[in-house]
Parts: structure tokens; sequence; C-alpha cells
């Protein structure tokens, strides 16, 4: 049975009271951070509060943003054009399909304020170096901006000065980027015909008969991108060299926990080959270099 009590002629619940004093307690971020109605319409994620017109994490808040303000024109990857899942975990694999989801959930264009004029971009860049050209460059180049944003997330990459990081992307992006189509979530392989020859295509097609599974690609990647050769100082070369010590023995202990005893060495023969890469080995070498300064400067 409901207690009341009286205060100044003001019947007040004692539920009520309780209420107001584990509310006043606890900071009001932590409360609509920990709703559990609180959810990012793009993506399922946890929201971060009202943006745009809807509810929605900053990551989709973001994007959104930077789509209007730079009138980005994406392309879908997918061979079932427009067909790609948005979730949480696969947000950011086609840009197209996910900015067409913002618009689908109700995120309102009017509402973004643009401040300034945007910088050249990298798909500014595309357009004026490849006028007229096929899509597939386009799509390429969105494949390759993902790519190199998720690398900028990397738990080792991201420690290291943005000089560095820019230093190693220069000089590690291609074969990050082999890796990464080889495991690409959908077939993307038709849009190469244009940008690349067949050497490209069987770099893709051998890295994929590694067979990687989503721990061992991780594992690889942070491989590449920690490599000690490319370090700007003593400190940092040390410091590379130890990330690498790491992710070996991680490697080692999760394939011998698979008892694969082979899987090791086969892991890192491919990554071998895929560090002994050169940046002409089938692909369309300087068009892909303005697009790699241009993400640089843009995104770091």
């Amino acid at each position: 049975m409901e207690t009341r009590i009286k205060v100044h002629n003001f019947q007040i619940s004692l539920v009520s009271v309780s209420y107001v004093l584990i509310m006043v307690s606890i900071p009001v971020g932590f409360y609509f951070l920990t709703s559990p109605a609180a959810k990012c319409k793009v993506c399922g994620d946890q929201s971060s509060g009202k943006h745009y017109g809807i509810q929605c994490c900053d990551g989709c808040s973001c994007f959104f943003k930077r789509s209007v303000r730079k009138n980005s024109n994406y392309v879908c990857i997918a061979v079932a054009k427009g067909q790609c899942p948005i979730d949480k975990s696969r947000r950011n694999w086609c840009p197209y399909c996910r900015f067409r989801k913002c618009l689908r959930v109700g995120m309102n264009v009017a509402a973004v304020q643009t401040e300034r004029g945007p910088r050249l971009t990298p798909l500014t860049r595309l357009r004026k170096i490849n006028k007229g050209n096929t899509k597939n460059y386009q799509i390429l180049s969105q494949i390759l901006i993902t790519c190199l944003q998720q690398a900028q997330s990397n738990d080792h990459l991201r420690t290291l000065p943005i000089k560095q990081q820019q230093v190693i992307i220069r000089m590690v992006w291609y074969e990050y980027l082999i890796l990464k189509i080889s495991y690409w979530p959908v077939d993307i392989m038709s849009v190469f015909s244009e940008c690349s020859d067949g050497n490209f295509k069987n770099l893709i097609e051998t890295t994929k008969q590694l067979k990687a599974d989503v721990m061992e690609v991780k594992l690889l990647e942070s491989l590449i991108l920690c490599r000690k050769e490319y370090a700007l100082s003593r400190e940092l070369a040390s410091l590379l060299d130890s990330y690498t010590d790491y992710n070996l023995m991680v490697t080692y202990r999760y394939v011998a926990h698979e008892k694969n005893y082979l899987r090791f060495g086969h892991l890192l023969l491919a990554l071998r080959q895929l560090c002994s890469l050169k940046v002409n080995d089938g692909l369309n070498n300087q068009f892909f270099l303005n697009i790699i300064e241009d993400i640089l400067q843009t995104y770091y």
C-alpha cells in the first residue's frame, strides 16, 4: 500500500520521493545513456541523444552530417544494389546504404548547419581527375576510404602520433587494402575491371585461399600496421616492435588453441607475401596515391 506524507499542504507519495532522490543522485546523461529504449534508429547501437530529428549514435550522426556537408555521392558496393545490412558491426561497409537508411528513418538534411566550406575531399578529387569515367573508380575509392577509416581505429595504430600514423598508412595501404578486399562481406570483384589488371585480381584470389577467420584477419591487419621499419624514432620503433611481438604471440596462441599447428606458419607466409607487394602490382598507382593523400588530409 502506498504511503503519503504532508509537507506544507502538499501530499507527496513516498514512492515519488524515493524516485526523485534516486534520480537526483544519478547524472542526467547517465540516465539517458542507459535507457533501454534509447537505440540508434540507423544501426541499433546505443543512442547518444536526438540528432537531426531522430535518436541515433554519435557515429551515424557524424556520418550523416559529413555526407550532407560534403554533398557526397555514394554508390552501393554490393551486387544486390541497395540491400546492404546496416547494423552496429556492419554500418561502415556501405556508405550508400547507410546514408539511404539515415534518410529512411527520418534524419533531416535541412537540420545540418553549414559552418564553413568543405575541404577538398577524396570524392571531389575523384571527380576532378576522372571526369566522365565509370563509377567503378568511385566505388573503389569509397572502399579505400572505408578501409583506412577502419585502420585508423586499430587499437595499436591509434596510440601512435598522427604523423607516425600517416607515414605508416602511406607505406602499407596497398597490402592492407588487399587483405580487406579479400574478406569483404559482399562480392565486389566486378568493380575491378577498369581499375586494375589481372594481377590485382590474382592477388585477391590468392589471399582469399588462406580462408582466414575474423580473428585471424584482425591480427594480420595489426601486424601490417605495426611495421617498425617505418618508425620515425627509436622510441616508436621499440613501441611498434612490442606491438608486433604481442600480435604474433596472440596469433600463435589462437591457432594453438584451435590445434591447427601448421596454421601459424601459413599465416606468416601470407603476411610475408602481402608485405612484399608493390603498389604498381596491378592497380592504377597514381590515382590511388592521390586518393590516399586526400584521405590523410581529411580524416587525420
